[in-house]
């Protein structure tokens, strides 16, 4: 007989990046009609579906949003605001409450933005995503982990104890079918190919690597790693008889850490359930909408 072990598995990725990028705000740049704002540099480092949180130093608060786009309505002289962003090709924002809707460029869900009167406002953005979403389409995954020597004939006997073990690194590729398109549930593989081209923030993401899965294999303890990491090459292969699939290489850049048990926060919401390697057949959607 022959036997299938983690088989399973999956891969969970936050965007992980908290970067702060400053700009001013003038009333040429807000747009009430498609309820958009342009943001310096957002083109070049922000994607749809980043949580951001923007702010203001300025006693006017964030003029540029209707006292409606807060929760509690009090949205006068208020100087902080955290939403999904939705960016079209110019790099205007589009300002959602989760997720879902930001990816799906759900009008329907969209915050407010109002023209304003006086000096431009100067403004922060911090890109800040506290979420973590399972990766679609995947494939296969390879991670591997090295631990590098280190030369101790100069340290003392005490830190030569310490050291002599070396540090422990980690890398590893994630090949998937191409996909561009998602309900607003998972991550597609286009998400991977664009933080590579992050200019200022950087190519770094929060990943679980799931060897194997407690949710389709009750009799097994769910194992996995977890670590931050950053995106050093993307490809893509096309062939004219079969599906675009692309790789994505990456390093860590922290602790690397195997665990066994419930990854905390991992349940989101009530349908984004966790997907199986061998599941190629789900649709997606993370490419801009009109306006």
């Amino acid at each position: 007989m022959t036997y299938f072990l983690g088989n399973l598995g999956n891969v969970r990725l936050r965007r992980n990046t908290e970067v702060v990028l400053h700009t001013e705000i003038r009333d040429a740049d807000v747009t009430p009609v498609l309820n958009r704002v342009g943001f310096d540099g957002s083109s070049e480092n922000l994607l749809t579906g980043d949580k951001v949180t923007i702010s203001t130093t300025d006693s006017r608060g964030l003029l540029f949003f209707t006292v409606g786009s807060w929760v509690d309505g009090e949205g006068v002289e208020q100087r902080s605001f955290s939403a999904y962003v939705n960016v079209n090709i110019a790099g205007g924002l589009r300002f959602f409450p989760s997720f879902t809707a930001a990816v799906n460029n759900n009008r329907a869900e969209e915050y407010e933005v109002k023209s304003f009167a006086g000096d431009p406002l100067l403004v922060q953005l911090v890109v800040q995503d506290i979420s973590a979403n399972v990766l679609g389409d995947v494939k296969s995954y390879t991670f591997n982990t090295d631990r590098e020597g280190l030369d101790t004939t100069t340290l003392s006997d005490k830190f030569k104890r310490m050291y002599s073990a070396g540090l422990i690194s980690g890398s590893g590729s994630i090949d998937c079918l191409f996909n561009n398109v998602t309900s607003g549930i998972k991550e597609t593989p286009l998400l991977m190919l664009q933080l590579i081209n992050r200019v200022d923030i950087g190519s770094e993401f929060d990943l679980l690597l799931s060897i194997t899965d407690s949710e389709n294999d009750p009799s097994a303890a769910d194992i996995y790693y977890e670590f931050s990491a950053m995106v050093t090459r993307s490809g893509l292969e096309v062939t004219a008889s079969d599906v675009i699939s692309c790789s994505i290489d990456f390093v860590t850049t922290g602790e690397i850490r195997l665990l066994v048990g419930r990854p905390s926060g991992y349940i989101l919401k009530e349908d984004d359930d966790r997907i199986a390697l061998n599941q190629n057949s789900l649709e997606f959607l993370l490419t801009e909408v009109e306006d």
